[in-house]
């Protein structure tokens, strides 16, 4: 019965993984009955600026009272990450920055929504199966994660939506259009070089 809020990767203030546990307490300020059941794993290790900051994460569990809601584990296997996906009722990716969202799509996979910032390729990782929250109140993650985990239905709706968005990025469909593009780059070649002699 647990409410089962993760967070994969590194921990760096790029990342944003504070912007999760204020929401979290945001959370249980709204919803004081959900304190006994609400999880947050944060799954990670500290990478980069994380290093020389590492002590801030834990500190601010503290100051917010979190500690026993907040569990962090060591980065786990590659083979363990979608048992570790599949146990959440949400994967979140409140990243600054994102070239693409790797664990967004991972997470779909695995049939788990996302609650993910509104930034660079997870506005294309990130489908039906999730929510894009601009900017990163707190608050407004808050407010996205309500509707995912406070609405069984809405969460049931888009985990189903979040594995067929996610098949768009399999290996073979990759490789499709990766063919897709070099046929059309071989098609305007003539074009092209006449354009350019």
């Amino acid at each position: 019965d647990d409410i089962v809020l993760l967070f994969v990767g590194r921990l760096q203030p790029l990342k944003a993984p504070d912007v999760l546990v204020a929401a979290a307490a945001d959370l249980v300020a709204r919803h004081p009955q959900w304190r006994p059941r609400l999880r947050v794993v944060i799954n990670g290790g500290p990478s980069g600026s994380g290093i020389e900051r590492a002590e801030d994460l834990p500190k601010l569990v503290a100051d917010l009272g979190l500690q026993d809601v907040v569990r962090f584990m060591d980065p786990i296997t590659r083979d363990a990450l979608p048992d570790l996906y599949r146990a959440a009722d949400a994967v979140v990716v409140p990243s600054y920055s994102e070239s693409f969202g790797l664990v967004a799509v991972e997470a779909q996979a695995c049939g788990t929504p996302v609650v993910a910032s509104r930034v660079g390729g997870l506005t294309t990782a990130v489908g039906d199966g999730g929510v894009l929250v601009a900017g990163h109140d707190p608050h407004d993650f808050a407010t996205a994660l309500e509707l995912v985990v406070g609405e069984p239905a809405r969460r049931n709706r888009m985990a189903q939506s979040a594995r067929k968005h996610a098949e768009r990025f399999s290996w073979s469909a990759t490789a499709d259009a990766t063919r897709r593009a070099y046929d059309l780059a071989l098609r305007e070649r003539p074009i092209l070089m006449r354009r350019y002699a």
